[in-house]
């Protein structure tokens, strides 16, 4: 999905409007509902006691608009039960009576506004005259933390996309409360106070745990401190045409489920394991055991045919229990590490697989470095990951870049490599010129870990991930990361695509995790990893109906 700027919106809007002739009361009542939708179903996630009243900040312009359709549409889906509906789908009945403590009635709805409603404009006034007269409007000078209480969410529409310069002294005041109260927070649109254009705050800006922006993703929220601000970000589709926004040329492209759902698709009614392909993982060592199976349970989750490990026969790795996961033990004269007494066995492994994944928990022993340049001579997928990327830093010479090498560096691991291409001036914040410029120089695609993934191809092809959340920081979750990878390449073409599909199935995993953001872990994520691909394509699951 194309990434714009704030002119570019703004052009996007005004031909959607004009051109297409769609009234701007619909475009708006479309992001209202869409983004009420996308609230309620972000509020299922939280412990339904921590939810009392919905606080929604109503500022001047279109994003106040947002505001009054957001809460007309979220008091109608309460009248209708909608909590008590979702909970009721997920949960066995004998629970759900004890589960849902309250009735969706008593969530109270209230509107802390900048101005009265008959000081509104155009659709945002429209809408204000529509919203349900239990709905309160509050007009408020000040905020105070007083305003607040346990219970509360907060749902920013102050400003838009069009905040430029500093901000008005009460809007300062409003947005240093909401900050300072920390209750969970989500904003429509962009936070108010970020630079649309720059992802800059120059003085203080909305920090949110959820941003719903409207049509397209914004420059802002993606680069700078945009994604230290934004929380997660979710897309609103509101129907401009897709020629409209055909026509517009942007670096930067954000990947998103619109982004996955084509790529999923029917397999073959005649499909076999040989046919969905094999993937080798080479890794593991006396010092890290469990990392190769991490990865290869990924891949196979990821609907690989055939996954076999490859690992140091004295390291004491035994196969954890994945009985579908094929373990060769590697002659390693008697180490716990791959030695060069390894190398004949792993490249008639590496002959047969369809894709190689090499790195996860091998360590970067020097004993290892005759494995890293074997394989450097194969013509095949091969993903580098952790410490193969280490030891290819740590010896530069034995690298020949290829197109079909994919690499998945970790901030760590990426600052390595930038000193071995003496690329230490690169300014440290820019992520996106960190990925061009190791992508250039590796010849390959780069993933780049960490807050908002960066994957750059040698192509000079850009794209920024949707997805993933803070319960991604556990030990591990890179090595399932390298695993999908490993599972969705075994084609070897549109490599690059393939690699921003598996990014985007590993952060959305994270996000549906069922253990929240601090119990999950690299086990769960991989289990996550078929429900992901269920909610992406309908091709990915087959429902057998049994009578009971």
């Amino acid at each position: 999905m194309k990434v714009v700027s704030v002119s570019q919106m703004r052009k996007l809007d005004e031909r959607t409007i004009q051109e297409a002739e769609v009234p701007g009361n619909l475009l708006m009542e479309k992001a209202g509902f869409g983004a009420g939708k996308k609230i309620l179903d972000y509020l299922t996630n939280i412990d339904f006691s921590h939810i009392k009243r919905l606080i929604l900040l109503a500022g001047k312009g279109n994003n106040g608009g947002d505001i009054y359709v957001i809460a007309k549409f979220i008091y109608d889906a309460l009248q209708a039960n909608y909590f008590s509906e979702m909970y009721s789908k997920n949960l066995p009945h004998k629970l759900y009576n004890n589960y849902i403590p309250v009735y969706d009635s008593s969530i109270d709805i209230l509107i802390y506004s900048i101005c009265p409603v008959t000081e509104l404009k155009g659709d945002a006034k429209y809408h204000a005259e529509l919203l349900p007269k239990e709905v309160s409007v509050n007009v408020k000078a000040v905020l105070d933390t007083e305003d607040f209480c346990k219970g509360d969410i907060i749902i920013d529409g102050l400003l838009g996309t069009g905040f430029n310069g500093s901000l008005r002294k009460f809007y300062g005041n409003w947005i240093s409360t909401v900050n300072c109260v920390n209750l969970p927070t989500i904003a429509i649109d962009i936070p108010s106070g970020l630079n649309g254009d720059t992802g800059i705050v120059s003085e203080n800006a909305i920090k949110s745990d959820l941003t719903i922006t409207i049509a397209q993703p914004k420059t802002g929220l993606l680069i700078g401190q945009g994604p230290e601000y934004c929380g997660l970000l979710k897309v609103m589709d509101i129907g401009v045409p897709k020629q409209y926004v055909d026509e517009i040329y942007s670096e930067l492209s954000l990947f998103t489920e619109a982004d996955a759902y084509p790529m999923i698709s029917r397999l073959p009614i005649d499909c076999h394991k040989k046919t969905l392909g094999s993937v080798l993982v080479i890794g593991g060592s006396s010092l890290y055991p469990g990392a190769p199976f991490l990865a290869a349970k990924a891949a196979l989750r990821s609907g690989a045919g055939l996954v076999t490990v490859a690992v140091p026969e004295s390291s004491g790795i035994i196969n954890n229990g994945v009985l579908s996961i094929i373990t060769r033990k590697i002659p390693d004269s008697g180490t716990g590490f791959f030695t060069e007494k390894s190398i004949a066995e792993l490249k008639t492994l590496a002959e047969l697989a369809s894709s190689i994944i090499i790195g996860p928990g091998m360590s970067d022993h020097e004993s290892c470095i005759g494995i890293i340049t074997e394989i450097l001579t194969l013509d095949k997928t091969i993903i580098f990951d952790a410490d193969a990327l280490n030891i290819i830093a740590k010896y530069p010479e034995i690298f020949n870049p290829n197109p079909k090498y994919i690499f998945t560096p970790h901030p760590g691991e990426a600052k390595r490599l930038f000193k071995w291409f003496g690329l230490n001036t690169i300014v440290k914040e820019d992520r996106i010129l960190q990925v061009k410029s190791l992508a250039d120089k590796l010849g390959g695609t780069v993933v780049l870990k960490g807050n908002r993934t960066i994957i750059g191809s040698y192509t000079g092809r850009l794209s920024i991930n949707g997805s993933g959340c803070q319960a991604l920081a556990t030990a591990g979750s890179g090595d399932v990361l390298t695993g999908i990878i490993g599972a969705n390449s075994v084609g070897g073409v549109n490599l690059f695509d393939k690699v921003c599909l598996s990014v985007f199935v590993h952060g959305l995993a994270a996000e549906i995790g069922n253990k929240g953001m601090r119990g999950l872990i690299a086990d769960d994520l991989v289990e996550m990893i078929p429900l992901v691909l269920k909610q992406l394509s309908p091709f990915a699951w087959i429902f057998y109906y049994t009578l009971f």
